[in-house]
């Protein structure tokens, strides 16, 4: 693992190649993704990351499946976690560690989006953090159908994916940031790791906050 995150940060991706660690490294993405997903406690730096595999496509290190489907299938998945756990825990203590923990205002946000646009609402939530996983748990909570949901789901991730890939794709393909793609991609890893750390800080400082109240 840590020869793999060496040549990533190196860009060193024929080492890569030679360590056959494309294979475990699009398997973590889409571990991240779900998880991203699923869990509205845990925020993982989602949309940073799929910007970078977008840029690595457009260098030739990832193929289009990546984005067309590998991710956008982890991220419906997440989304289907998140809305078993409405279903599931709606009314437990759990429930009410979790609004604790998001920020203020994003579970009002879901809920407007919801009641205003239903299934649809998970075209927009999916690029709001927190929001779109708040989202599948409020459908879950509603027990709004589950063929609704999972069509939403997935279609909602691939656009999203899709979307972003595009941009990381089309950014690489730009002349100065095709003569400047180690630093670009050297930014998105530490933009990526600076966005979770903060949010993992801030998530901790909301608990504490609310224990103390």
């Amino acid at each position: 693992m840590h020869d793999m995150l060496v040549a990533i940060w190196h860009q060193d991706y024929q080492h890569l190649a030679h360590m056959q660690a494309m294979g475990p490294l699009i398997a973590c993405l889409m571990v991240i993704l779900f998880l991203e997903s699923s869990f509205v406690f845990l925020p993982l730096p989602g949309d940073s990351l799929v910007l970078l595999a977008g840029g690595l496509a457009g260098l030739g290190v990832f193929g289009p499946e990546v984005a067309l489907v590998y991710m956008p299938i982890a991220a419906g998945l997440g989304s289907l976690i998140a809305y078993w756990q409405g279903h599931a825990l709606h009314g437990t203590p759990f429930m009410t560690f979790i609004e604790r923990a998001i920020p203020e205002g994003s579970l009002p946000r879901a809920s407007r989006l919801l009641n205003r646009y239903g299934f649809l609402a998970m075209f927009s939530s999916r690029f709001i953090p927190f929001v779109r996983v708040l989202t599948p748990m409020l459908m879950g909570i509603s027990r709004l159908r589950l063929t609704g949901v999972m069509i939403s789901s997935f279609a909602s991730a691939f656009l999203w994916t899709l979307l972003l890939a595009l941009c990381g794709h089309t950014v690489m393909a730009l002349p100065f940031f095709a003569e400047h793609q180690q630093l670009f991609t050297k930014g998105l890893l530490v933009c990526s790791m600076t966005l979770f750390a903060i949010a993992i800080i801030a998530i901790l400082v909301r608990l504490y906050r609310h224990r103390n109240a």
